[in-house]
C-alpha cells in the first residue's frame, strides 16, 4: 500500500515528518517564495532514513490525499493512488494545525497578481476516482470544506466568472458569432437565481453558466447549491456548469450539464 519496496516500514513520525515537508513546501509555493526541493529531500532523507525512492512514493500519494481533499499539490509531485489510512490520519494532523494553510489555498499572494481573467484551457471531464471513498476519506474531505471556503470566497469566486465570461466572448467570437459574444455577461439580480454567467450557444439559445473555481485539480470536490439544483431542474436545457480548476498553473475547465446524479 505505501509504495515503498524495500527497508523498514513507515512509522506515525516518519509521516509526519515527510508530510510537514509536503506542506511547508506548499506554503512557501502558495506564497511565491522560492523552494529549494534538493534540501527538503536531504532533510527528510536525514530524519527518515529512508532512500529518495520511498520518500517520493510517499510525496505522491501526498499529493493524491490533498487532491481529493480539494488542495493544491506541488507539480512535481504527481498523484499516486497507494496511499493508506496512516498517510491519510497524517495529512488530517497537518492540515487540522495549519489553519492559515487553508486559507492560502483558496486565495494565495498570487491570486493578486493574476489578471482580471485569466485564459482557461477546456479539458475533458476527470475520470472517476482510481480508488473508492470510503468513510474516513469523506470525513476528512468535510471536516475541512474547502469547496465551501472557495464558495465564500468573493475574489475566487469573481475571477472565476471573469475567466468564463471571457473564455465563452471567445469562443462565439471564434466561431464567427461577434455579436453573441458581445452578449455574454456575469448574472444580475434580474436573472434567475442560482447562476453566474449568461452565455450562449452558436444556435443563440441562451446557457445559463454555473462556475465553480478552484485552485487545486480536477479531483477537487464541489456541490451545487439547493438554487443551483431547482434551476437545473427548471431548466435543464440552458443550464451549464463549468468548473474551473488549477486556476494559477494550467487553468483549465470542463462543463457538465443536467442531469446530475
Amino acid at each position: 500500500m505505501t509504495g515503498e519496496s524495500v527497508g523498514r516500514e513507515w512509522t506515525g513520525a516518519d509521516l509526519a515528518v515527510v508530510v510537514g515537508d509536503y506542506v511547508a513546501q506548499l506554503e512557501k509555493t502558495l506564497a511565491g517564495k522560492p523552494v529549494d526541493r534538493a534540501t527538503h529531500d536531504r532533510a527528510v532523507r536525514f530524519v527518515t532514513g529512508k532512500s529518495d525512492m520511498p520518500i517520493s512514493w510517499k510525496q505522491g500519494e501526498i499529493s493524491a490525499v490533498l487532491s481529493l481533499i480539494g488542495l493544491p499539490t506541488l507539480k512535481d509531485m504527481p498523484p499516486r493512488w497507494s496511499y493508506d489510512e496512516a498517510l491519510l490520519e497524517a495529512v488530517e494532523a497537518q492540515l487540522a494545525a495549519k489553519p492559515t494553510l487553508l486559507a492560502v489555498a483558496v486565495r494565495p499572494a498570487a491570486l493578486f497578481a493574476a489578471p482580471p481573467a485569466i485564459p482557461l484551457i477546456e479539458a475533458a471531464p476527470p475520470k472517476p476516482m482510481p480508488m473508492p471513498m470510503d468513510e474516513q476519506l469523506i470525513r476528512v474531505i468535510q471536516r475541512f470544506d474547502m469547496s465551501g471556503r472557495e464558495a465564500d470566497d468573493r475574489f475566487l469566486r469573481g475571477l472565476g466568472v471573469a475567466s468564463v465570461v471571457a473564455h465563452e466572448a471567445r469562443r462565439l467570437a471564434e466561431r464567427g458569432r461577434p455579436d453573441l459574444a458581445d452578449e455574454v455577461r456575469p448574472t444580475n439580480d434580474r436573472d434567475p437565481e442560482g447562476c453566474d454567467v449568461i452565455g450562449f450557444g452558436l444556435d443563440e439559445r441562451p446557457r445559463l453558466l454555473v462556475v465553480k473555481t478552484t485552485l487545486a485539480g480536477d479531483l477537487a470536490p464541489f456541490s451545487l447549491t439547493q438554487a443551483e439544483y431547482a434551476l437545473s431542474d427548471a431548466q435543464p436545457d440552458a443550464f451549464r456548469v463549468r468548473r474551473v480548476y488549477d486556476l494559477l498553473g494550467e487553468a483549465r475547465f470542463y462543463r457538465l450539464k443536467p442531469p446530475f446524479a
